[in-house]
């Protein structure tokens, strides 16, 4: 998996057969699986590459779920190959497994107070990838605890989506700017005071461990570069284009009544 991405790992299946995620995709999972290859795929372009951006980052780089799906199922395929005997199953994106509690168990990281994963070298800039295998292979023995517990990412959510009791997903500004029916007044309001078309990066860019995240050096992210949406685009390629264009279209016609210079910019100031 060197060659497949710059950070994997591995874990033992068994914990997780009582928490598959209902998806289609639970059904490629091999009967009798052992192990999960958690793989890692840093996405962070540097600040500068941000400047004008009205997206979150992951949305800047050409869609993960094409990008990663052709290696990773590449890699089973060649894992396939070379032991006859056993399955592999590729999965990314619209996963059937707990996909930060692989990796952790993997020993790649440590789940933020944002809930999402939190990386030594590349901070929450990665997207997660797996091959759930029939194989028995040695489970990581290294757990990380990369979380200090500063609460600055809950404080600087503009929704109060984070909060010390948990995560609340229905406020959080990201699954309003994907939500398909009508926004409220309020909703609104939030999408034009932080100039964010798609996603959002505010807790992110609020944590500490992000400001010293290496950049990706992965081809498949550094080509096809797009930081900002605009009216009329192709979504062909676009981490928002599996919403429809009915839904980035709105949102750019939020931003275009916001009448002046935004609370917060760019989708990530602090």
């Amino acid at each position: 998996m060197d060659g497949v991405s710059p950070l994997w790992g591995i874990c033992d299946f068994a914990p997780f057969a009582d928490h598959i995620l209902p998806c289609r995709a639970a059904s490629r999972i091999p009967d009798g699986a052992q192990s999960i290859i958690v793989a890692l795929f840093p996405y962070y372009l540097g600040e500068d590459a941000y400047a004008d951006s009205n997206i979150s980052r992951y949305a800047v780089v050409p869609d993960y779920n094409d990008t990663m799906r052709d290696v990773l199922s590449c890699a089973a395929d060649a894992l396939k190959a070379a032991y006859p005997g056993e399955a592999f199953a590729a999965f990314c994106g619209n996963s059937p497994l707990p996909e930060v509690m692989a990796a952790e168990r993997a020993g790649l990281g440590t789940r933020g107070r944002n809930s999402l994963l939190l990386t030594e070298k590349f901070g929450s800039w990665v997207f997660i990838g797996e091959i759930v295998t029939t194989m028995r292979l040695p489970p990581a023995q290294t757990v990380l605890r990369l979380c200090d517990g500063c609460d600055l990412c809950i404080r600087a959510c503009p929704t109060g989506a984070l909060a010390s009791d948990g995560f609340h997903a229905e406020l959080c500004l990201s699954a309003i700017t994907q939500q398909k029916k009508p926004l409220t007044a309020q909703q609104e309001e939030m999408i034009r005071k932080t100039g964010c078309a798609w996603g959002c990066d505010i807790c992110q860019k609020a944590c500490p461990k992000n400001r010293s995240a290496e950049k990706t050096d992965l081809a498949l992210f550094l080509n096809g570069v797009k930081t900002r949406a605009e009216h009329g685009d192709d979504l062909a390629g676009r981490a928002y284009g599996w919403r429809g264009a009915n839904v980035i279209e709105r949102n750019l016609t939020i931003l275009d009544k916001s009448g002046g210079p935004h609370e917060i910019s760019n989708c990530d100031r602090e």
